[in-house]
């Protein structure tokens, strides 16, 4: 008797069949905003900026947002987070030292993920600061926030 091989896939298909997995669950809305152009970051160390934002109706959401901060000048750290407008809370924050010195990358991107509960309406916007006074690191195009 020759012994049976099953591939992931099929073994994925019989399980199903036999309710081993749950099924999936469908999106029943998501909001989505991306940026387009270059975005310089202030200045002046930790004054922030306004890259994207979405509004969110009340109810549960996951938010999951990236940017890409680029920097040739000095090191530095970028710091990218979703800030809920209303509240000024912040949800999740993330950081990339950055620059053209040892010890950094010229580019990195930054991301996250965080799950909410909104009792109203909310602003969700993505926003980013540097820590240095000085040359000013950016922000590639493509930075995008996401809620589902």
């Amino acid at each position: 008797m020759k012994p049976l091989v099953l591939s992931s896939s099929l073994l994925a298909i019989v399980a199903s069949i036999v309710g081993l997995t749950p099924p999936a669950t469908a999106i029943n809305a998501a909001f989505f905003s991306k940026t387009t152009p270059t975005l310089f970051l202030p200045s002046t160390g930790g004054q922030e900026l306004g890259l994207t934002e979405i509004l969110l109706p009340a109810g549960k959401w996951i938010v999951n947002y990236s940017a890409t901060a680029v920097n040739f000048g000095a090191n530095d750290f970028v710091r990218c987070y979703v800030r809920a407008r209303e509240t000024g809370q912040v949800l999740t924050n993330h950081v990339a030292f950055v620059g053209a010195q040892q010890g950094a990358s010229q580019a990195s991107t930054i991301s996250g993920v965080t799950l909410v509960n909104l009792n109203q309406p909310t602003t969700m916007v993505l926003t980013c600061a540097h820590d240095t006074t000085g040359r000013t690191p950016y922000i590639d195009p493509g930075a995008e926030i996401v809620a589902y």
